[in-house]
């Protein structure tokens, strides 16, 4: 054993000793390359961490209950077994006609419910919130600090804290079990991170040179023309930044929606992977417990489908604006 290390050792120093005997640019290209594979070692062993779930998920998602029992069967499925997305596209109300509250059938769809949230608190918190941090990137008024101060407590409270309170203001108002609860507060510059939202677009307002709105000033430029045509242009970047984490929070939120629109043709499709399990023990009759292992077995690769339903409008949305994204959290802002 002391040989074996003794040649270890050996052969550790005779490379040492090459390349203390190198030039500079020798030695220059060898750090580099020792530096370009330890980072790709561990960007590789973070992507792996990182796509390891998917990876799971999406071969659970394809494999039948006796697969799934089967420990034998690791990450690849005997045979596909495509019916799970079917049972989770009805499991889910993706769309299409089912029984209501009533036991009539209407028309419901999580999917379109999830799109109208998302997509319409997505547009109007890019405009609100791109309204506010212009008023307190580029202009100096009394009560600009209260301002400031009123839009990091937005951000900073919790909206747990707050929710009996403003569920007791939208019950009052009648607009339980519609979409104004989520999409009206976002017309004023709240909703969900509206004040982080807020927080960019003043930033990237910030760093315009003064020199771009004086020059739109002296040729006649009102207030409203100069934000419309000269500085919104110039924050391409923060506008698909925020129109992106908008889209997506609002998409995976399953604590405000519900509790505002829970009845089933409201509900969107983050809740609705909770009735999964039950819509299946309903198809199969079935009335045992969760625990029930075979019960588990038989809907686990459906719920496992029903995630990546759920998941894929977000990453198609975020495939086609990453360039976007990621320009933007490059530059933060325009450089003067």
């Amino acid at each position: 054993m002391k040989a074996f290390f003794g040649k270890i050792v050996g052969k550790i120093k005779g490379l040492i000793d090459k390349y203390k005997s190198l030039g500079y640019r020798a030695k220059k290209k060898i750090r580099f390359i020792i530096g370009r594979v330890f980072l790709y070692f561990v960007l590789i062993e973070l992507a792996y961490l990182f796509i390891l779930p998917f990876i799971y998920i999406f071969t659970t998602s394809m494999m039948s209950y006796q697969d799934y029992l089967d420990p034998t069967v690791k990450w690849i499925p005997t045979s596909i077994h495509w019916k799970n997305y079917s049972d989770a596209f009805k499991g889910l109300s993706y769309f299409g006609m089912f029984k209501g509250d009533s036991g009539d059938k209407v028309f419901m769809s999580s999917f379109l419910n999830t799109c109208i949230t998302s997509f319409g608190s997505a547009i109007f918190q890019s405009i609100s919130c791109a309204i506010i941090g212009y008023a307190l990137g580029r202009f100096k008024f009394k009560g600009r600090n209260i301002v400031f101060l009123t839009v990091i407590l937005a951000l900073l409270i919790p909206p747990q804290t707050m929710i009996i309170a403003t569920y007791g203001i939208w019950s009052k108002l009648g607009m339980i079990n519609t979409f104004m609860p989520i999409l009206l507060p976002t017309l004023f510059g709240l909703g969900i991170r509206g004040g982080l939202f807020a927080l960019i677009y003043m930033y990237f307002f910030q760093r315009i040179p003064d020199a771009m709105d004086d020059a739109a000033r002296i040729d006649g430029a009102g207030p409203f023309r100069v934000f419309l045509q000269i500085m919104l242009p110039l924050v391409r970047s923060a506008i698909a930044i925020v129109f992106i984490f908008s889209f997506v929070w609002h998409w995976n939120d399953n604590y405000e929606a519900p509790m505002y629109m829970y009845r089933d043709r409201m509900l969107t499709l983050q809740p609705k992977l909770q009735h999964i399990k039950q819509y299946f023990a309903d198809l199969m009759g079935d009335t045992g417990s969760d625990s029930d292992p075979i019960r588990k077995a038989m809907s686990e690769p459906t719920l496992f489908a029903g995630c990546l339903l759920v998941l894929l409008p977000v990453l198609i949305v975020f495939i086609v604006g990453q360039k976007k994204l990621a320009a933007g959290i490059e530059r933060i802002g325009v450089i003067e």
